[in-house]
């Protein structure tokens, strides 16, 4: 899908209204992202939109709530690598959203990649490889750890999130094992499909974070089912791979752009140009609101 199929122009399909419920909902599922463009929204609005689209929202505790749905995109300057959002957690949201409120002159385009096109070209013998899952390996500070389980488990203060609250929570969901650490951290582990066919639509699609970023955490590390963890070159050879059936979103003022995190990769180039000249805002959901 090129970005042209992908943008929802009012201006050009002179709606009167922002583009419609159903309109964007089959966009999202079929094609796995969708770009709304010159439909005048703003941080409010934007927000309303997930809260009907999504039937829970979810945070990252590392990043500054805007709004009480939600969080600014602050992650340096550098180009970002492909990734599904919160990927090395065990609750990825389903359904993503950025909101450029203000956007860059140069640089800091967003990357979208269709991960079902990446499984389609993957070689068999990888595919082979990646049909296990991979363990997730990494060191989380109490802080963070304390404000992933306050979300998770409805608790209103994160400081009074106990060790037993952690365990309560790790047990809740298969895959996960964790360990103390010192200054009450944990080494945290967690066994995920690398090619995932959870997403909106239902098929395979090489979609997870071999080749992202680790902004505001320790960079974790990937082991396959046989305890090797993956090499450089391979990850030199995926990224090549993904880079052909990546896209760029060349942001507009007022642009919103909603994206199937369990189908496409996203990243970003280098910005190019001061921070305090780009604005954008994310959002998250757990599960799509069949009634929206």
């Amino acid at each position: 899908m090129n970005m042209k199929q992908a943008v929802m122009n009012a201006g050009e399909n002179e709606l009167l209204l922002k583009s419609a419920s159903k309109e964007i909902k089959t966009a999202l599922i079929e094609n796995g992202w969708v770009l709304l463009r010159n439909e005048n929204y703003d941080v409010r609005s934007f927000s309303q939109l997930m809260t009907s689209l999504c039937q829970k929202l979810t945070y990252d505790p590392a990043r500054e709530n805007i709004t009480q749905q939600s969080q600014k995109v602050d992650a340096g300057t550098q180009a970002v690598g492909l990734h599904i959002e919160n990927g090395t957690t065990p609750l990825p949201p389903d359904i993503i959203a950025f909101f450029s409120a203000l956007s860059a002159s140069q640089g800091s385009q967003t990357t979208v990649c269709d991960g079902h096109l990446v499984w389609l070209n993957l070689p068999d013998k990888l595919k082979e490889k990646f049909s296990a899952p991979m363990t997730i390996s990494r060191h989380l500070p109490k802080n963070i750890w304390q404000k992933y389980v306050a979300a998770a488990l409805n608790i209103n203060t994160p400081e009074e999130v106990t060790w037993d609250d952690l365990q309560r929570f790790t047990d809740m969901i298969p895959g996960q094992s964790i360990s103390r650490a010192e200054n009450d951290g944990i080494e945290y582990h967690l066994k995920m499909n690398m090619i995932r066919h959870d997403n909106l639509k239902g098929i395979p699609a090489f979609a997870n974070t071999l080749l992202g970023p680790s902004y505001n955490y320790q960079k974790p590390r990937y082991s396959f089912s046989d305890g090797v963890e993956i090499s450089p070159d391979l990850i030199l050879e995926l990224a090549d791979l993904c880079e052909k059936y990546t896209a760029e979103i060349h942001w507009q003022d007022g642009d919103l752009a909603i994206i199937d995190n369990k189908r496409f990769m996203h990243g970003r180039r280098e910005i190019l140009v001061p921070l305090e000249n780009r604005k954008l805002y994310i959002s998250m959901g757990l599960g799509m609101n069949h009634n929206f």
